[in-house]
């Protein structure tokens, strides 16, 4: 699903994001920066995986991680030739590891834009 939010239109749950997930994150330095090598998982897909936790939560559905891994993962530069994603299997996916966080963000940020449950 792709909506008509544009990338602007996912600044708000990029920053809902930001103060709950990377402020907690293993691979952020003391002054809130990231020190990954490479792109973070979750930054380089938010609106994939925004519009899957959306999707997920319209329907009353609490698959979550297999709906993230469907619509998401399978867009992800770290799989390898077979389709494994190294850090997943090494507990280092930032989208795997923070989800649940990921989550109460998205969901923030739709109850201050009114479309969620208060």
């Amino acid at each position: 699903m792709s909506d008509a939010r544009g990338e602007d239109g996912y600044e708000p749950y990029r920053e809902a994001i930001r103060r709950r997930v990377c402020a907690i994150c293993l691979d952020g330095a003391d002054d809130g920066s990231c020190t990954l090598p490479t792109a973070c998982a979750i930054d380089e897909h938010l609106p994939r995986l925004v519009d899957a936790i959306l999707d997920v939560r319209r329907r009353r559905d609490d698959a979550y991680a297999a709906a993230v891994e469907a619509r998401v993962c399978a867009h992800c530069s770290h799989r390898d030739e077979l389709g494994f994603c190294r850090l997943r299997r090494d507990g280092r996916c930032a989208m795997r590891v923070y989800l649940p966080l990921v989550i109460e963000a998205v969901e923030e940020v739709e109850r201050g834009q009114g479309r969620g449950p208060a």
